[in-house]
């Protein structure tokens, strides 16, 4: 009985569990905008603004960015070989319904563009604000097999000149780069609650931040030594482009 009794608690935690989970579901519809139309629907100003996404929009993206260890956050990156978006979410555990690789419609409805910290992103619409989208609500927006498949080809960086807009939200390898004081600082210290920016200096001396959220599992690492390679999303804000790991792997060595 106690075998039994311990089988029936296991069976019944995971059937609550794949009730929390909606199923991911897959889409008959094309997409009809590349993501480049949807980022030219609105212009970054000064102010928190945005813009309604047309009725009827379907854009179809892979997933680039993944929440596994927590450095990427409530959000889903995705791009086609015209860009990128952020798509702005609630659940902060996306990487098994949508694993890098993985291809992803979006149905629009409802939707706006916007931008936080002159970063574009698309989400709901809620007194007047941008919030994402709740895991309850996913499927209404969001059609995918869930299946894995390969990641788009990084675009290379190896000057922090010939970032533009076009390289935001995508995914990105940042070439020939040193950390400041690597082997020294870790990726983000147990004093700081929320995030640390620590610096990559490429062979040109011009340099990108790096930025780790204090939750992310690998927050307590030692930064690199050496010459090395970063691959990660590359996001937009206040002070320039900002480069988040997904993991550790991101990281190859390229000489002393």
């Amino acid at each position: 009985m106690k075998i039994n009794s311990i089988y029936l608690t296991i069976l019944i935690s995971a059937c609550q569990r794949e009730e929390d989970i909606p199923p991911a579901l897959t889409i008959d519809k094309e997409a009809n905008m590349t993501i480049a139309e949807l980022l030219s629907l609105y212009e970054i100003n000064n102010s928190l603004s945005y813009s309604q996404i047309p009725e009827g929009t379907v854009i179809c993206g892979t997933v680039t960015s993944s929440d596994k260890e927590q450095n990427c956050y409530k959000y889903l990156t995705i791009q086609d070989e015209t860009g990128g978006i952020m798509i702005v979410m609630k659940n902060t555990e996306l990487y098994e319904r949508y694993p890098v690789g993985a291809k992803v419609f979006v149905e629009c409805e409802d939707m706006v563009i916007g931008h936080k910290y002159k970063n574009k992103q698309i989400a709901l619409l809620d007194n007047d604000a941008m919030v994402g989208i709740p895991k309850s609500d996913e499927n209404l927006y969001l059609f995918t097999d869930g299946k894995a498949g390969p990641e788009p080809e990084p675009r290379i960086i190896t000057s922090r000149n010939q970032i533009d807009s076009t390289y935001f939200n995508c995914l990105v390898r940042v070439e020939g780069v040193r950390m400041q004081n690597g082997g020294g600082d870790t990726y983000c210290p147990d004093t700081i609650t929320t995030y640390c920016s620590r610096y990559m200096m490429l062979e040109d001396s011009t340099t990108i931040t790096l930025r780790t959220y204090a939750r992310a599992f690998f927050a307590n690492e030692l930064l690199p030594i050496g010459r090395c390679n970063m691959t990660g999303i590359l996001i937009n804000s206040n002070s320039g482009p900002l480069l988040y790991l997904r993991s550790l792997e991101d990281i190859s060595y390229s000489g002393k």
